[in-house]
């Protein structure tokens, strides 16, 4: 088909997208025939006429449009001017159209056909951040969302906090009380160990400050501790539980230090509005995980907020690596990419999450906005620097197999004429030809009328073989899409490769064409 040329824009090419309505199309054609009453070209219009009336009663046939859409074309191929033979081609593609196209030109509109038989190299794609998670394909130009994952990873700055007021008094080991604001990674704190109910000392770790919206004043025995509703205190039911401000009530029992640990019942809670300029802290206190703020227990909620944090980033990130993997190796991609705003990127990519056979396949990892299907679409584009470099290695790979090949086992041939004889003999499996063959038929005739065919390059001079004189050429033709035409059209797999690597240069030495052969021939 695409090599029917019509005269003038007579060529009509119909694309009906799966799911669409067959009789709006069909309306739309009525239209049309209508509109081509205007054209000109009495021949051109006749011809246009006639193509749309033919596909309108093709489309009459059925009832809806199939699974997977519809291509229709019909035009005037005649070779004799002013003769009428109107063809039609109808094509239910391997793929879901997605395209609808009506046009008229002197060509098919074969692109969106082509794409689709094309063979597709597929890659996997992966965007996410703590949040959420895509997984994808590129299959050619065509990217697939395959899966969405979201987590329950909480985010890692929590509105409220998770912090006391600036004024709090925390009291040390040595007994003193400093406000919490003063404290320094290093400081020793006085802590309570609940399997030996004991006081015991504490090392801070690590001090946080941040602003809060909502907090809210606990009044208990002879004090008080302005505190955000997050924060967890240690309070007694049934047993010591860990509960956060916001349901505490009056009257819950909790712990306070008076030379000793004591049990006392919260007298009032109410709630205090927070200036938008003041801080917030909270400590990090090991082993213990808790400390006395205004000689109330309280738990150090940070370091148990960024625990469960943790846990739950490595719970998330288990399920996209084995949620991605299993669908990597069930379409055998040939490489990977990753994508993300943030570094959790970059843990997937480095830690065993992924299958290791998907692990090795990793291609690069790329700063991206978005971790959803427009973060897939912004990781390609992205990585087009990378999608390069495979196919470049894939095409070293397959050369490098080739010349193995064809020094050790037998099993290939190099050069047009050897390959075009295997061809003849139904011997290829597989061929291989540079993207600039050099290879042309020229027909020759020489001063004396001596003439001749023959295969050659492109800048080869060719000699008379009667007379000896250099032979000039009178026409030229290319035999490369002749070659890649007759191979396909046998089922033969055909790699074209770059001649700008030093493997590609290499086989372009040899003729530019080679094969893997199904058997050895002599």
């Amino acid at each position: 088909m695409e090599k029917i040329k019509g005269r003038h824009t007579e060529l009509v090419s119909v694309y009906i997208p799966a799911g669409y309505n067959l009789y709006e199309m069909i309306n739309q054609l009525i239209q049309e025939k209508s509109t081509a009453e205007n054209i000109k070209s009495k021949s051109t219009r006749k011809n246009v006429i006639s193509a749309l009336e033919k596909i309108i009663q093709y489309l009459r046939l059925f009832k809806q449009t199939p699974p997977n859409g519809l291509a229709v074309f019909a035009g005037n191929v005649s070779e004799f001017e002013g003769k009428e033979d109107i063809r039609l081609w109808a094509i239910e593609p391997p793929e879901k159209l997605e395209t609808k196209i009506y046009w008229c030109d002197q060509v098919f509109v074969l692109d969106p056909l082509k794409e689709m038989v094309k063979e597709k190299d597929v890659y996997g794609l992966i965007v996410l951040d703590a949040r959420e998670a895509t997984i994808g394909l590129l299959k050619g130009k065509k990217i697939i969302v395959k899966k969405r994952l979201d987590s329950t990873v909480p985010s890692k700055t929590v509105k409220g906090g998770m912090c006391l007021h600036r004024s709090t008094l925390i009291t040390l080991s040595n007994g003193q009380k400093i406000p919490i604001n003063k404290i320094k990674k290093g400081d020793e704190v006085l802590c309570f160990d609940f399997t030996e109910n004991k006081i015991k000392t504490g090392i801070v770790k690590e001090i946080y400050k941040r602003k809060v919206e909502k907090a809210k004043k606990i009044f208990y025995e002879r004090n008080s501790l302005i505190v955000s509703e997050d924060h967890l205190l240690f309070v007694k039911e049934n047993e010591i539980k860990e509960k956060p401000v916001r349901e505490i009530k009056r009257q819950e029992v909790v712990f306070v230090l008076d030379n000793e640990v004591k049990e006392v019942q919260i007298k009032n809670l109410s709630e205090v509005s927070v200036e938008a300029s003041i801080f917030f802290y909270d400590l990090e206190v090991y082993p213990f995980g808790n400390y006395f703020a205004n000689d109330l227990l309280v738990h150090n909620s940070q370091g148990r907020y960024d625990r469960l944090r943790e846990d739950a980033i490595n719970e998330f990130l288990t399920k996209v690596g084995e949620v991605a993997s299993n669908i990597f190796l069930e379409e055998n991609v040939l490489g990977v990419l990753i994508g993300g705003p943030g570094p959790v990127k970059e843990r997937l990519a480095k830690e065993d999450y992924l299958n290791y056979q998907i692990k090795k396949k990793i291609l690069g990892i790329k700063d991206i906005g978005y971790a959803d299907e427009y973060g897939l679409e912004e990781l390609v584009k992205r990585s087009e620097d990378l999608l390069q470099q495979a196919e470049i290695f894939r095409e070293k790979n397959l050369l490098n197999k080739f010349f193995v090949t064809l020094r050790d086992k037998g099993n290939a041939v190099v050069g047009l004429d050897n390959v075009i004889k295997a061809l003849e003999m139904g011997a290829v499996e597989e061929i291989i030809i540079v993207e600039n063959f050099d290879y042309v038929r020229k027909y020759l005739i020489c001063e004396n009328g001596h003439t001749k065919t023959v295969i050659s390059k492109r800048d080869e001079k060719i000699f008379c073989d009667v007379c000896g004189k250099e032979m000039k050429v009178e026409k030229e033709e290319e035999i490369y899409d002749e070659i890649i035409d007759k191979a396909e059209s046998i089922g033969i797999k055909v790699n074209i490769v770059s001649d700008e690597t030093e493997e590609g240069k290499g086989l372009k030495s040899m003729g530019g064409i080679g094969a893997f052969l199904r058997f050895k021939i002599d």
